[in-house]
């Protein structure tokens, strides 16, 4: 009987270990929320607590206003003095762009893991914003992904809308062709908008990422690439605007 009862108290200690370790997982994790950021100054640590390495803020004018960022994007228009072709133009894309980025140390977080959704708070001057933005990653400069804003898919299955009403974007990861995590992220823009970010995270936590090296992080990582923005038919996505 004493043998029985302790491995009941060894089994109940187990299992209390294990509750307790699940209750202290991180349920999501920061990527920032532009407090007190000043576009003109890279702070050495994200908000989350860890390095953020560089930030691009480019062809666009930016500003912190109550907390959120302004990104009142200007990408610059085709000039045959800077490009030979209109091919070559669009195959530098990430020259002309409007350009918001920053890439953060993630893998330094405690627990970091891939997630199933990431979470923007955003709103826009005047709405419909999503049809000139590209969201684009690329973690590690070693894996590439970029769509379309407006072809992201949410939570719900629909497809994003920005109004100029601010609003919590729940994007799926998996079903919009992103991995559940990355180091680097811009949100690009092809044609002149502007937008307001509040706070980006990512959660539901999916699988343990093993940060102990750039080898088994990409292994995490498994989502197919889609490419970068260039690899995107913007000219096509300008002649939907009409530009």
């Amino acid at each position: 009987m004493k043998k029985f009862l302790a491995l009941v108290l060894s089994v109940a200690m187990l299992l209390a270990v294990a509750a307790s370790a699940l209750a202290e997982a991180p349920t999501s994790f920061l990527w920032d929320n532009f407090d007190d950021r000043d576009p003109n100054s890279k702070p050495d640590l994200a908000p989350n607590g860890v390095q953020i390495w560089w930030d691009n803020w480019a062809n666009l004018r930016a500003k912190n206003e109550d907390g959120a960022i302004k990104l009142d994007y200007r990408p610059k228009a085709y000039d045959p003095e800077d490009y030979d072709t209109e091919e070559e133009y669009f195959a530098a894309a990430g020259d002309w762009l409007g350009n918001w980025g920053e890439a953060i140390n993630m893998w330094a977080l405690d627990g970091i893991a891939t997630c199933k959704y990431l979470n923007i708070r955003i709103k826009g001057e005047e709405g419909g914003e999503e049809n000139k933005l590209i969201m684009d990653w690329h973690p590690e400069d070693a894996k590439f992904y970029a769509a379309r804003f407006s072809d992201l898919v949410l939570a719900d299955g629909s497809h994003p809308v920005i109004t100029t009403d601010w609003q919590d974007l729940v994007i799926d990861l998996e079903a919009s062709g992103f991995p559940g995590m990355t180091n680097a992220f811009h949100i690009r823009a092809f044609a002149k908008a502007i937008i307001y970010l509040d706070e980006i995270s990512f959660s539901e936590p999916v699988a343990a990422i093993d940060a102990t090296s750039t080898e088994t992080i990409l292994a995490s990582l498994t989502a197919e690439e889609t490419g970068k923005p260039a690899d995107l038919p913007i000219k096509d996505f300008l002649a939907e605007l009409g530009e």
